[in-house]
């Protein structure tokens, strides 16, 4: 057994629920998988799919991202963002909906633009991009049953690199993406037990480790997905989870404190000299 099977196996054994992860190294190719294979709750991180799907639509010439969305009653819900505080009416392009969307995990733009783009264009373009197990089921709709979403952590990997690839739609487009991503305000797993010093930016100078992701929770689910970009080699890591009695959305829920090792685990892994930078 490895090292690094036997630090997952520990923080298993820490966690009330079940976690499943998949990481690939860009460069090598790589591969760590650990836990169950079935697909789980994706909570807001269905809200990439949602957001390479508007960018594939934009490069079909069938959206424009400086189009209005208007704000219908119907869009209203509860839990993370601002503009459930808005009125009605309110126009916004459809590159500030999917901002607040993907940066704040703003529900009530997702609904905005679900509602532009249908659940089964999502869908289709998901399974067209070998993502077979990610799929979106409702709006962000706390009044109907479970799940928002499925997917797999191995899904959303293969999902992030098309867009390190740039494979899945323009450079221009991915870049994009990118930057939307590297935006995130609620990265609630994937940088929590790294170094500070390898994620904080100097003057005019970007992080050491740029970390571009979506995560997402409802109760017992907490997950995260990102792209690290480091100076000893890029990687996509993704991180679902299940099940965990601790219900709270709190800062030091149970998911938030101990899922994180398993972030660390892995920058250990591909690139150990980073974590002699220092807490």
């Amino acid at each position: 057994m490895s090292d690094l099977q036997k630090s997952f196996d520990t923080i298993a054994q820490q966690f009330s629920g079940q976690f499943s992860l998949y990481a690939e190294h860009m460069a090598t190719g790589e591969v760590i998988q650990y836990g169950p294979t079935h697909p789980m709750e994706t909570a807001s991180v269905i809200k990439l799919p949602i957001m390479i799907t508007v960018m594939h639509l934009v490069e079909e010439g069938r959206l424009r991202l400086d189009q209005p969305v208007l704000l219908e009653p119907s869009d209203m819900v509860s839990g993370s963002g601002v503009v459930q505080n808005l009125t009605p009416g309110l126009s916004l392009t459809l590159a500030d909906a999917v901002m607040l969307m993907m940066t704040i995990s703003d529900n009530v733009a997702t609904n905005m633009v679900i509602r532009l783009l249908g659940l089964e264009p999502i869908n289709a373009l998901m399974a067209s991009l070998g993502a077979r197990d990610t799929v979106i089921k409702k709006p962000i709709d706390f009044t109907l049953p479970p799940p928002i979403g499925l997917s797999t952590p191995k899904d959303l990997v293969t999902l992030l690199f098309g867009i390190y690839r740039r494979t899945t739609v323009s450079a221009k487009a991915s870049d994009w993406m990118w930057d939307v991503l590297t935006r995130q305000q609620y990265d609630i797993v994937l940088s929590r037990d790294l170094p500070y010093s390898l994620l904080e930016e100097g003057e005019n100078e970007p992080a050491t480790v740029v970390i571009g992701s979506k995560s997402g929770s409802v109760e017992g689910v907490r997950n995260d997905a990102g792209i690290f970009t480091t100076p000893w080699g890029d990687y996509a890591l993704a991180i679902m989870s299940e099940g965990c009695r601790d219900v709270r959305f709190h800062v030091d829920n149970e998911a938030q404190r101990v899922l994180p090792a398993l972030s660390r685990a892995i920058l250990g892994h591909f690139a150990p000299e980073a974590l002699t930078h220092g807490d």
